[in-house]
């Protein structure tokens, strides 16, 4: 495979493999409440050890100017978003999910001696200590939160996906909502979502939207996520995202599978229209993939400058 080509699917990756984490951990709370979490981590070197009982008591008062300026930007937000601005929708919808489940941030404080530990080379524990001034923000930022606040982030997103947005109908499809802490399997909510992810995924992709071009390539292939077992498996159609991807990052694709060699030629037509259909737009070549977290994730595990902001584009 050319490095090229490489590069981007190793980002998308590595995007997939904290979002999947995301969601085991999430799922294994889900399914043992007495069991305690482990936080997840974006240094696989640094692991936090479970707590007997969250820790929120530990978290910094929160300071009411941040609060008051994050409930006004709200309140602005929802006018325009009760007024048909999808956008706003979006925006709004992703930042009422921030504040859904604090719980990734409580497990994080729960480490903090271990965290400090000296065992630990000097640029973890900084990292940690990063980490953990993060994980302090955004539970002081969310004490005020309204208490349906997953409620109302799963209807503003919605609303913003089935109007359009190319974002929202991405985080809405990969279940940012209702699979955000698999607490809601047995709502409405979840019922309507199983009946609309795949097609919004689709259109998210039809939109020109990048990301969903890799969550679309792993639906085709295998069942390995929730949304990816609503969308039938076709080998078509996953070798020709996997063309997709070296059309756009400039680069001769990999060979394919010997298995896959009678797909070739199919697979190649579909990647060229797709590109002149969906992705005339984007400039080749394709260096950097947006990364495109979950809200909570992204509050505590985004990079200074490296998480694009929600709903931006």
């Amino acid at each position: 495979m050319n490095s090229g080509t490489r590069a981007l699917l190793a980002t998308a990756a590595a995007a997939a493999i904290a979002w999947s984490g995301w969601q085991w951990w999430r799922a294994r709370g889900a399914a043992d409440a007495s069991a305690p979490a482990k936080a997840a981590s974006a240094s696989a070197a640094v692991a936090t050890p479970p707590a007997a009982a969250p820790i929120a008591a530990a978290s910094r008062p929160p300071d009411p100017a941040q609060i008051g300026y994050r409930q006004r930007r709200q309140d602005e937000l929802r006018q325009r978003a009760d007024a048909g601005d999808s956008r706003a929708a979006c925006q709004l919808g992703v930042d009422l999910l921030r504040c859904a489940d604090t719980s990734a941030a409580q497990q994080i404080l729960a480490g903090a001696e271990q965290n400090a530990s000296a065992s630990l080379a000097p640029e973890q524990r900084a990292y940690m200590a990063r980490m953990e001034d993060r994980a302090h923000q955004l539970i002081a930022e969310c004490r005020g939160a309204q208490n349906d606040a997953w409620r109302q982030g799963n209807r503003y997103l919605r609303q913003a996906a089935l109007a359009g947005e190319p974002e929202a109908m991405y985080r809405y499809a990969r279940g940012d909502s209702v699979l955000l802490d698999y607490s809601h399997l047995a709502t409405p909510e979840f019922d309507r979502w199983r009946a609309e992810a795949g097609n919004l995924l689709q259109l998210s992709f039809e939109a020109g939207y990048t990301p969903a071009l890799f969550d679309l390539m792993t639906a085709y292939s295998d069942n390995s996520s929730p949304i990816t077992g609503l969308i039938a498996d076709d080998p078509t159609k996953a070798r020709a995202m996997r063309l997709l991807v070296a059309r756009l990052s400039g680069n001769p694709p990999d060979p394919p599978a010997s298995r896959d060699a009678g797909l070739e030629p199919a697979a190649a037509a579909l990647a060229a229209q797709w590109q002149r259909d969906y992705f005339a737009a984007v400039k080749t070549p394709l260096q950097r993939m947006p990364r495109v977290m979950p809200a909570s994730f992204a509050a505590l595990y985004a990079e200074d400058g490296g998480e694009t902001p929600a709903c931006s584009q």
